[in-house]
C-alpha cells in the first residue's frame, strides 16, 4: 500500500460511491465519499486528495458548479469526471476545468473496473 494516497468520490448514487471506494481502497487509497455536491469543495480542501472522482449530473448542484468550487480551493490533483449522460457534457466540463487549471480525465458510466484501476494508477 502506498502511504498518503487520498481520494474523494462525490456522487449522488451510494452504490457507485461504494464501488469506487472499494476499488480505490484496494489500490491503496484512503477514501472519503460524499453524496452532497454542495459540501464537496470543503471536503476536498480539508482532506487534500490527489484524485477526485466526480459525477457530473447530480441534484441541487451539478458537477460543473462543483468544478468551479474545486478550482477556487487551489486543488492541484486530478478529477475523474463520471457520467452516463451525453459524452459532450463531460467534454464541455473538462474544457471548463482546464480553463480553471484543473486536470481532468473522463470515465463514462458504467465505469469498468480495468478503466478505473488504470485511472487510479
Amino acid at each position: 500500500m502506498t502511504a498518503g494516497r487520498r481520494l474523494v468520490v462525490c456522487d449522488d448514487e451510494p452504490e457507485f460511491r461504494n464501488y469506487i471506494r472499494r476499488a480505490a481502497e484496494a489500490s491503496g487509497f484512503d477514501v472519503r465519499e460524499t453524496g452532497d455536491p454542495m459540501g464537496c469543495a470543503d471536503l476536498v480542501r480539508d482532506f487534500a486528495p490527489e484524485i477526485l472522482v466526480l459525477d457530473i449530473v447530480m441534484p441541487d448542484m451539478d458537477g460543473i458548479e462543483v468544478l468551479t468550487a474545486i478550482a477556487a480551493t487551489g486543488f492541484s490533483g486530478r478529477v475523474l469526471l463520471c457520467s452516463g449522460y451525453d459524452p459532450n457534457y463531460m467534454t464541455s466540463a473538462a474544457r471548463l476545468a482546464a480553463i480553471k487549471g484543473v486536470r481532468t480525465e473522463i470515465l463514462s458510466k458504467p465505469v469498468r473496473l480495468d478503466a478505473l484501476k488504470a485511472a487510479l494508477a
